[in-house]
């Protein structure tokens, strides 16, 4: 048997106004320097404030960097990680979606090892350990609170990339709905894509594990039972609050697991075109999935049957074929586009996007072999 390794390195704590325990949680590690990192749009509409709030200012500096965009740079995070440095840090709060913590995680880094996010792309790349994170989701997507994964982007050469470590992940994740309810379905729903793309995918990787495959089915099913509910009611806390276990559930799996084949192409459009990232992953997962049919038809048909599909009567290689038709039509309820050409790409790029496709360290774990020529097909395909 191959050797497979299943970890966990942050503690995450659910519920209503969690947020309370920020204080408490920063004096346990002997914080005294905070920077917290976000964006200006969550500053705008208060979130930050709700987070200062529940800082003691009379135990702790704070400093708040609000310069973070979609698909974090590699300039803005060296930014950050400079003041970082400047201020004597040692915690650092990110309050977003998968960009604000991932470039928390990257400051965090830097900080500690010197240099720039670009020196330390692969797996376990720096020497230090980062500066202590805690994380507070405001999407229900990423699973970038419970992850070593940092994915950033080099605007020099519209680049794409992967830092991994595992003390890279956040000490202390915040799952409070209350950060959540409300947001637009426009942001809740290509956030949500991402997480069902990271339970899908993480379930069919070459590195899954039963720890990790019981986290990812368990998110397919909270997907399934709360994802319309929640595009559709915003507002709705329960199903809020289901949908960031759901993604916690999807980035716990794949900080052992990686991904596969739609999250390696999903990176280049983000990159050069600067497609959602959940955008991305809803256009490219039935191919994917199509791609990969067949090579383990039992796993397609249990989480088919975890999205509530019926396959009574029906074979394996039969029920695989419906988890496809599933996912279809998750995308058409929630309103995600299908199409590229939909959200600005074009043709001209597929080549170029498939090699960058190629160099990510998920192609490595799709459950299939795949080349750059069925990269370069599946791309013209979701078209």
């Amino acid at each position: 048997m191959a050797f497979k390794k299943f970890g966990m390195n942050t503690q995450v704590l659910i519920g209503e106004n969690v947020c309370e325990q920020i204080s408490m949680h920063a004096e346990k590690l002997g914080a005294r320097n905070i920077l917290v990192v976000t964006d200006e749009g969550l500053v705008k509409a208060g979130i930050a404030d709700k987070v200062l709030q529940h800082i003691d200012k009379d135990k702790f500096q704070v400093k708040v960097f609000s310069e973070v965009q979609p698909d974090p740079s590699v300039k803005v995070s060296d930014k950050g990680a400079e003041i970082a440095k400047q201020m004597k840090c040692d915690l650092i709060i990110a309050v977003g979606g998968g960009s604000s913590i991932d470039a928390g995680k990257a400051m965090a880094l830097v900080a500690t090892n010197g240099g720039s996010a670009a020196d330390y792309e692969g797996i376990e790349q720096h020497t230090k350990t980062p500066l202590p994170l805690f994380a507070i989701p405001t999407t229900c997507g990423t699973g970038s609170e419970v992850t070593g994964a940092i994915v950033m982007t080099n605007t020099d050469t519209d680049y794409k990339f992967i830092i991994w470590g595992l003390d890279i992940c956040p000490k202390v994740a915040f799952l409070d709905p209350t950060f959540v309810a409300g947001i637009p379905k426009k942001v809740m729903v290509p956030t949500a894509m991402d997480a069902l793309t990271h339970c899908v995918e993480s379930y069919l990787s070459k590195l899954a594990t039963p720890q990790s495959q019981a986290m990812s089915i368990a998110g397919i099913k909270l997907l399934g039972e709360n994802f319309v509910k929640a595009a559709n009611n915003t507002s709705d806390l329960d199903a809020m609050l289901n949908m960031l276990i759901a993604a916690d559930m999807g980035g716990i799996a794949l900080a052992s697991t990686r991904l596969g084949i739609v999250h390696a192409m999903a990176l280049p459009p983000g990159a050069m075109f600067h497609v959602p990232h959940g955008i991305a992953n809803a256009i490219l997962l039935p191919h994917g999935l199509e791609y990969n049919l067949g090579s383990d038809d039992a796993a397609y048909c249990e989480m088919a049957k975890a999205l509530g599909c019926d396959l009574t009567g029906l074979s394996e290689a039969e029920g695989a074929k419906e988890l496809v038709k599933a996912l279809k039509q998750v995308v058409i309820d929630v309103d995600a586009p299908a199409k590229f050409s939909e959200v600005g790409v074009t043709e001209d790029k597929i080549e170029a996007m498939a090699k960058d496709a190629m160099k990510s360290s998920h192609i490595s774990v799709n459950p299939k072999p795949i080349t750059e020529e069925a990269v370069i097909k599946l791309y013209k395909q979701a078209m």
